[in-house]
C-alpha cells in the first residue's frame, strides 16, 4: 500500500479530507505509481467523500480512503 495507509481512520482524519476534496474539487487523472492509476478524479472523489463519511472506521473501505489521501498529499493544495 501507499504512504498514507491506516487500517482504520478516525472521524477527524474523514472529515479534514473531505474538506480536501470540497475545496480542491479534483479533476483530470493521476498516476499514484506502483501499478495505480485513476482515470477520473472527479468521480473518485465524489464515491470517496461518501466512504470517509460513513465507513471511516471499516478497514473494509481503508484503501479508498488511502488512495484518496495520496492523490491530496500529490496534489497539495491545488488540485488542477
Amino acid at each position: 500500500m501507499h504512504g498514507n495507509y491506516k487500517r482504520t481512520y478516525t472521524k477527524e482524519e474523514a472529515e479534514d479530507l473531505v474538506k480536501w476534496i470540497e475545496t480542491a474539487k479534483p479533476t483530470g487523472e493521476i498516476d499514484l505509481g506502483q501499478g495505480v492509476m485513476i482515470r477520473d478524479l472527479e468521480v473518485f472523489a465524489s464515491q470517496v467523500k461518501h466512504i470517509a463519511l460513513e465507513k471511516y472506521d471499516n478497514p473494509t473501505f481503508s484503501g479508498q480512503i488511502s488512495l484518496m489521501m495520496d492523490v491530496r498529499e500529490r496534489l497539495g493544495s491545488s488540485a488542477q
